[in-house]
């Protein structure tokens, strides 16, 4: 999924440190629309290393990483959601202290995770069958990838920093290959936020504009071509992230100076409408379907904060054992997971 940008997240990893004190892990948690949902955080196998990233296949099994910004003898940590619900240990490769795992997406029986480390660019592969994580060979020619959304089996597109501005590029075999880089031509200050593909041709990305705001982007040919939106203003909005499409149908998280929104559009980023204010900060969003979503975050107090959002109704969630703010959220067909940084959670919306 499209995660928040990474200055914004260490700020999660700020606001936990202060209190990360009696967690104990995870069960699952249903709800309805009239019933509060519960959810019972569990702690992370290990408390060395932050837990920052976490993806879902469609055959919902799920996996979480995290890296260390330290000089520490372990770098990278993960696991994975077993069958029977508990989570499980998993090897991951070793990370360096610049290694940032910046966004994830998911098909049936893998996921890509994907970021910058001090060589460049960054791809991990975990394999569902086989519960493990491999590094494969990342583009060249950028600083880091910035958003990633896969639409098939093995199939992704990603939005890196090029050094001239961003670069559109895709894999067809789970990131062993990649198709030759197409540039953006916005500038190269313009920032990602988001990129969500709901077919091999059609995919919509939005950036942050210094000096407009969000600009939305949109292919209808694979990207060979980008036609920017008008027609609508979004330079009230600071940001625009975790875009999840099916079809021409899209929601989204819109960061305005007023608080922050869940939005949606009807028909490919022609036009915006609100679904729900949100009262918490440094959100992200993932969806089952556009009608049963999540939203993680936290407080303007820096408490963890955790919702379901089903058919536009707003639910937060009654949390236990979860110390520190939501950083990251995925979700597969079934099932949706949660962590902070040193706790997982599992959830129905």
């Amino acid at each position: 999924m499209n995660r928040v940008p990474a200055h914004v997240r260490s700020l999660v990893r700020i606001a936990a440190t202060c209190s990360l004190a009696g967690v104990v892990l995870a069960s699952c948690a249903s709800t309805t629309p009239a019933v509060i949902p519960h959810v019972t955080g569990l702690p992370a196998i290990s408390f060395s290393v932050p837990l920052s990233a976490v993806g879902c296949t469609t055959s919902n099994s799920c996996v979480a990483l995290g890296t260390s910004d330290f000089d520490a003898s372990l770098s990278s940590v993960g696991e994975y959601r077993s069958a029977n619900g508990g989570w499980a240990a998993l090897d991951v490769p070793s990370a360096d202290t610049s290694t940032n795992i910046q966004s994830s997406s998911c098909w049936s029986d893998g996921c890509l995770f994907v970021g910058s480390q001090l060589s460049g660019e960054l791809v991990w592969r975990y394999n569902a069958n086989s519960h493990s994580i491999n590094s494969e060979i990342a583009p060249t020619g950028a600083l880091g990838i910035e958003a990633i959304s896969c639409y098939a089996s093995m199939t992704c597109a990603i939005l890196d920093s090029g050094k001239s501005g961003p670069r559109f590029l895709t894999t067809h075999d789970a990131g062993t290959t990649w198709s030759t880089p197409v540039s953006f031509g916005v500038p190269s200050q313009d920032s990602v936020t988001a990129l969500s593909c709901p077919s091999d041709l059609d995919c919509i990305a939005s950036f942050l504009n210094a000096s407009n705001g969000i600009e939305v982007y949109v292919t209808n040919d694979g990207g060979a071509t980008w036609t920017l939106r008008t027609g609508f203003s979004t330079i009230t909005w600071a940001a625009l992230t975790s875009l999840n499409c099916a079809g021409r149908k899209c929601l989204g998280l819109a960061k305005l100076s007023t608080g922050s929104r869940v939005v949606r559009t009807d028909n490919f980023g022609h036009s915006w409408s609100k679904v729900t204010s949100l009262r918490s900060s440094i959100l992200t969003l993932a969806c089952m379907s556009l009608k049963r979503c999540v939203v993680g975050g936290m407080t303007s107090s820096s408490a963890p904060w955790l919702a379901t959002l089903t058919s536009g109704s707003l639910k937060v969630a009654k949390l236990t054992y979860v110390p520190t703010p939501i950083a990251d959220v995925a979700c597969g067909s079934k099932i949706c997971a949660a962590i902070g940084v040193t706790t997982v959670m599992t959830l129905r919306p």
